[in-house]
Formats: C-alpha cells, sequence, structure tokens
C-alpha cells in the first residue's frame, strides 16, 4: 500500500466513525506513512493503516504522536518477521 492509499483510507474510516473532516484529520498521518514506506514497504504500510483504522473504528482518533509510536511498534515487528532492512 502506497502512504497515499493509506491516508485516503483513514480519510473514509474518520468520516465514517468520528465527528471529524477525515481529509484534514487523515492528512496529519501522511508523514508517518512516508516514513514507514522508506524504512519497509507497503506490506508495513498497510498494516499500520489497519492498526490505525482499528482504533478511529473504535471511536478513538491517535495523535500524530501515537501514530508514530504506532509506526515504531509496526517497524520493530516488521524487522523482526520480514528479515529488516
Amino acid at each position: 500500500m502506497e502512504p497515499e492509499e493509506a491516508v485516503r483510507q483513514l480519510e473514509y474510516a474518520i468520516d465514517a466513525s468520528l465527528d471529524e473532516t477525515g481529509q484534514r484529520t487523515a492528512a496529519t498521518y501522511r508523514p508517518t506513512f512516508e516514513r514507514v514506506a522508506d524504512r519497509a514497504d507497503g506490506g508495513a504500510v498497510y498494516t499500520l493503516a489497519c492498526d490505525l483504522a482499528g482504533e478511529v473504528v473504535a471511536g478513538d482518533c491517535p495523535s500524530p504522536a501515537e501514530a508514530n509510536a504506532s509506526a515504531e511498534r509496526v517497524l520493530d515487528d516488521w524487522a523482526y518477521t520480514d528479515g529488516g532492512a
């Protein structure tokens, strides 16, 4: 998954689940998705998007700092399960 597509998926989840505008809110995650894409691959971006979308569907809207913490967990897991870079 490309970072742009991940942001778009979160826009849809936010629009459907929260009383916020997804386009504005999801854009704050773009740098995080780009960093994950640079350090891993589209699979890691997809994993992060799923994690964040799950939080949104549960009624939470992770802050950019929380999204970065989730990204670090995904990258750490990716390094152990996918051989790392």
